[in-house]
C-alpha cells in the first residue's frame, strides 16, 4: 500500500514551502519592533521546525526505488532538526533570569535531548536530560528526563549483556543453548524499542525470525516489526510495515499473530485507500497557479487556493483524512491535516474551530501537554464561542495537572465549573472533586493541598510548607 504515502508527500511539500517564508518574516518583524525575540517566540519557532521535520517520513520503498529522493528528504529533515537545535540552544544560553526563563530553558534542553535521542546520539541526549533535571528535578519534565536517563542507561547495559549471551549460546547446538540464544535476541530487540531505536529493534526482530523461524517468538517478533513500521516509523509500504504483516499472515497461518495481522491489514487498507482518495479530491480542486505562487514565496490568501463552490467538500475531505490518520495512530499527519484546514479554510468557522480543538487534543493524546495547552489557547483566541470551548477548558486543566502546574490547574478547573449551565457540563462532578481535593489543608498550616503540591512540600506535616 504505497498510494497514501505518495500523496501525503505532495501535501507536506506544500506545507513545508508555505512555512519557509512565513517564519523568517515573523522573526524580522519582531526583531525590528522590539529589538529582540521573546523566548516564547523562539521556542515556538524551534517547535515548528521539529513539527516540519516529523512530517518528513521516509519509507523503505522510497529508499529502494528512488534513493536520491529519499536522501534529499533525509537531508531536509536533518537540516530542520539542526535549525531547531540552534533555536533551542539560544534559549538554553539566555542570560534572562526568573521562573519563566527557567521554564523555557528546561523545555529547550528537553527538546534538544529528544532530537539527539531520535538521531541515536544517546550521550548527547543524556547530557541535556541531565540539564533538565538540574533546573527542576521534581517537576514534570524533570521527572520525565530522569526516567528517560534511567531507561537509556539500563537498556544500554541490557543490550550489551544479552548480545554477549546470544553470541555465546548461538554457537552451541543444543536445545537449551538455542533457547537461551533466542530469548537473548528477543530481549535485545525489546531493549532497542525501549530507548527509541526502532530501526535497530526491527533488525534484531528480523534476525530472530531468520535464525529461529520455527520458534514461538518468530511470529510475535515479525508482528512487532509490522507494528514498529506502522505506528512508530509510519511506513505502510510493501518493504516496510505492510510487507511485514503480510508475511505474518502468510508464513504463520493459524497463529494468534496471523489473525491479528489479517484484521489489521483489512482495516488499514480501507483507511489508507480512503485517505488517498480524499487527498486526490483536494488536489483536484486546488488552484495550481495559486499553489505555484505560494511555493515561489508569494503571499496567497485561502480564498485563492481552492475552487469556488468546493470548499465545503474540501473541509470534509480534510476532516476525513485527519480521522483516517488518527485511526492509523499517525498523529503528526492528522495534526498536519487539521492545521491545513484551520489555516486554509478560515471561512468555515465551525470547521476551523473543530480543527483547532483537534490539534490540541492530538498533542494531549501524544503526551505533549505543553503544546496541547498552547493549542487550546489558540482555540480560545481564534474561536472563543466554539462549541468545543467547554471541553477545551477542562482538558487544558487536565494538561496543567499532568505537567504538575497545580496552581494553574486549580484555576482552570474552577473556571470550568463557573461556565454557563453547569448542570450540562460533562465533567462537572470530576472537576468539583478535584477542586475539593486541591483545597484541602490536612496539616492546617494555612496552605491548601494544591499549593503544597506546587511547592513539593507535604500536606501531612505542618512544619513542611511552602515558602511565603
Amino acid at each position: 500500500m504505497d498510494l497514501a504515502n505518495a500523496k501525503v508527500l505532495i501535501f507536506k511539500e506544500r506545507y513545508f514551502m508555505k512555512r519557509i517564508w512565513l517564519v523568517p518574516a515573523i522573526l524580522v518583524v519582531l526583531t525590528t519592533l522590539i529589538g529582540c525575540v521573546p523566548l516564547s517566540v523562539k521556542i515556538s519557532n524551534a517547535d515548528r521546525k521539529v513539527e516540519l521535520a516529523e512530517l518528513i517520513q521516509v519509507n523503505k520503498d522510497l529508499i529502494k526505488t528512488n534513493k536520491t529522493k529519499a536522501n534529499e528528504l533525509i537531508d531536509r529533515r536533518n537540516r530542520l532538526y539542526d535549525e531547531a537545535v540552534v533555536g533551542y540552544s539560544e534559549i538554553t544560553e539566555t542570560k534572562k533570569k526568573g521562573a519563566d526563563a527557567d521554564d523555557y530553558k528546561q523545555r529547550a534542553h528537553y527538546k534538544i535531548a529528544e532530537i539527539h535521542k531520535f538521531r541515536k546520539k544517546l550521550d548527547d541526549a543524556l547530557t541535556h536530560y541531565q540539564e533538565v533535571v538540574k533546573i527542576a528535578p521534581s517537576g514534570y519534565l524533570g521527572s520525565r528526563a530522569a526516567g528517560n536517563m534511567s531507561t537509556i542507561r539500563r537498556n544500554r547495559q541490557e543490550i550489551q549483556e544479552q548480545l554477549r549471551t546470544y553470541r555465546n549460546r548461538s554457537l552451541v547446538d543444543t536445545p537449551e543453548s538455542q533457547e537461551v540464544a533466542v530469548q537473548a535476541l528477543y530481549k535485545v530487540a525489546e531493549a532497542y524499542v525501549a530507548i527509541g531505536d526502532f530501526e535497530e529493534a526491527i533488525n534484531h526482530y528480523e534476525k530472530l525470525v531468520e535464525e529461529f523461524k520455527d520458534h514461538e517468538l518468530a511470529p510475535r517478533s515479525l508482528y512487532k516489526v509490522g507494528n514498529l513500521y506502522f505506528y512508530q516509523l509510519y511506513d505502510y509500504t510493501n518493504a516496510g510495515g505492510w510487507g511485514a504483516f503480510v508475511r505474518v499472515a502468510k508464513d504463520y497461518e493459524g497463529t494468534y499473530e496471523a489473525g491479528e495481522a489479517e484484521t489489521l491489514l483489512k482495516k488499514s487498507r480501507q483507511d489508507l485507500t480512503m485517505i488517498a482518495q480524499d487527498q486526490e479530491d483536494i488536489s483536484k480542486y486546488t488552484n495550481s497557479k495559486a499553489m505555484a505562487m505560494r511555493k515561489a514565496g508569494r503571499l496567497v490568501t485561502s480564498a485563492d487556493l481552492y475552487q469556488m463552490g468546493q470548499r465545503d467538500r474540501i473541509v470534509q475531505d480534510y476532516q476525513n483524512i485527519a480521522a483516517g490518520w488518527i485511526r492509523m495512530r499517525n498523529y503528526p499527519n492528522a495534526s498536519f491535516a487539521y492545521r491545513e484546514l484551520a489555516e486554509n479554510l478560515t471561512g468555515n468557522k465551525f470547521a476551523q474551530a473543530d480543527a483547532l480543538y483537534q490539534i490540541g487534543r492530538l498533542h494531549q493524546l501524544d503526551g505533549e501537554y505543553t503544546k496541547a495547552i498552547e493549542g487550546y489557547d489558540n482555540l480560545f483566541k481564534e474561536a472563543p464561542q466554539s462549541t468545543w470551548r467547554n471541553e477545551a477548558v477542562y482538558q487544558q486543566a487536565v494538561c496543567y495537572r499532568s505537567i504538575r502546574e497545580f496552581a494553574k490547574a486549580h484555576e482552570m478547573f474552577g473556571a470550568y465549573m463557573s461556565l454557563d449551565q453547569p448542570e450540562q457540563l460533562k465533567y462537572y462532578r470530576e472537576a468539583q472533586q478535584i477542586v475539593r481535593q486541591f483545597e484541602l489543608d490536612q496539616d492546617e498550616d494555612g496552605f491548601m493541598f494544591y499549593k503544597e503540591q506546587e511547592a513539593g512540600t507535604s500536606d501531612q506535616d505542618p512544619n513542611d510548607k511552602p515558602e511565603k
